[in-house]
């Protein structure tokens, strides 16, 4: 039985590993320098700087809210800094240089592979497993979900060639689907750490539909759940696949760790990532729902363990009761504006009734934007209405990120 569980690993990274490609990223930190390069290689895409260290990325409350305060997060895998790869940019300027992993998703050279591995980049390469190496573009990317799409470009010599004459032979990965995989089931995850392409290793689904504010990133919270593994990660991994050992195909994209779990990491479904694909490699935005409150799932028995631990810190009692109970309501927000008040109890978004938190936040992140979005809530005793319009959540996020390059760039002028 060990024998056919390790024949099956091999086979799967045979039949993906090809299609596993190192996604190399230089970023100019100096706006002067690198322009022409970045309008030929990243397609007008204003992102910040990739290159971080572990647990600096910024910390939002509950529902998106920006804060420099906030819960534990996850340790989003950012790229290592190596030895600078081949480039026709020689003149010694300020470049921060990562990598990460990326999949080959059809012959046309459509890659997947983690937002933050290409963000802010200004050029971006990629290094098959056969040594070829290509310049790629950046088709479209989602930093909520954390996934990017790029594109292949053919040689750039080859001027008087065709479109279809410089069609390229790729490897083409197979994806499958998520929604099948079941805890204890084997898994291989593939891809670049530290450099080393192609590297495998090899554990177990040890859990699944991990909310985002378990896994430690409370700014995606209804964004999608993750796939929790214990197969080895590390940094340089971001972006590859998480593939199931018994069909061979890729159920997940690899994406974080827990910062104080050893052993614990978490991949994006692919069926989630298959759902906004097709408008990232059309470079169409996706938009996901932002209400500025904090959203948990009460009952009786804790609401009175909150009262007591608060009992000389506030004068209001939590309400002990069932249900989807509003914590906080941020300043200047949406549910602010609206009406919704600390300790509403939500009942119904859209029509749809809540169950938990993670039901509610899941509708508000589909949610319409600029729309009214009826919500129910009993406040106190009594039931009432209110009409709230979404906001995108995207732009909040793009801002904080934005401030934090032009710090990095005026430290690296320093």
């Amino acid at each position: 039985a060990r024998a056919q569980a390790l024949g099956l690993v091999s086979r799967a990274v045979q039949r993906v590993g090809p299609a596993v490609v190192r996604v190399e990223t230089e970023t100019y930190l100096d706006d002067s320098n690198g322009a022409d390069a970045k309008d030929r290689n990243v397609q007008g895409k204003s992102k910040s700087d990739k290159v971080e260290k572990k647990n600096e990325q910024p910390k939002t409350n509950g529902n998106g809210d920006l804060s420099n305060e906030g819960e534990d997060r996850g340790d989003v895998f950012d790229g290592i800094p190596e030895a600078p790869p081949p480039s026709d940019n020689q003149s010694g300027q300020n470049i921060d240089f990562g990598q990460g992993s990326g999949i080959i998703v059809n012959s046309d050279g459509y890659i997947l592979t983690n937002a933050h591995v290409v963000e802010g980049a200004t050029r971006v390469y990629v290094l098959l497993t056969d040594g070829r190496r290509f310049p790629a573009e950046l088709q479209g990317s989602d930093d909520i979900v954390d996934i990017a799409v790029l594109k292949i470009v053919p040689d750039e010599m080859d001027e008087d060639k065709s479109t279809d004459q410089k069609q390229i032979d790729l490897p083409v990965a197979q994806l499958g689907n998520s929604d099948r995989m079941e805890v204890g089931q084997f898994v291989t995850a593939i891809g670049s750490p530290g450099g080393l392409d192609n590297t495998c290793t090899i554990g177990i689904v040890s859990g699944l539909k991990r909310c985002p504010k378990v896994v430690g990133i409370p700014d995606k919270l209804g964004v999608l759940d993750y796939i929790q593994t214990d197969a080895a990660i590390n940094q340089g991994n971001s972006g590859g696949p998480l593939v199931d050992v018994e069909s061979g195909y890729i159920i997940g994209i690899n994406t974080c760790i827990r910062a104080n779990m050893e052993g614990t990491s978490f991949a994006i479904p692919i069926n989630k990532v298959m759902g906004i694909v097709d408008d990232l490699s059309e470079g169409k935005h996706i938009t996901h729902g932002y209400l500025g409150v904090h959203m948990s799932t009460m009952n009786p028995t804790l609401a009175r363990y909150h009262n007591k631990l608060q009992l000389q810190q506030s004068s209001r009692k939590i309400p002990e009761k069932e249900g989807v109970m509003i914590e906080k309501v941020f300043r200047k927000s949406p549910a602010q504006e609206g009406g919704l008040k600390k300790f509403d109890f939500v009942t119904e978004i859209g029509g749809q009734r809540v169950e938990t938190a993670d039901d509610a936040h899941v509708i508000i992140d589909r949610a319409t934007i600029g729309e009214e979005l009826s919500i129910k809530v009993m406040r106190d005793d009594t039931e009432i209405t209110v009409q709230v319009k979404p906001e995108d959540l995207s732009p909040r996020l793009k801002q904080l990120r934005e401030e934090r390059l032009k710090r990095k760039k005026l430290k690296a002028k320093d």
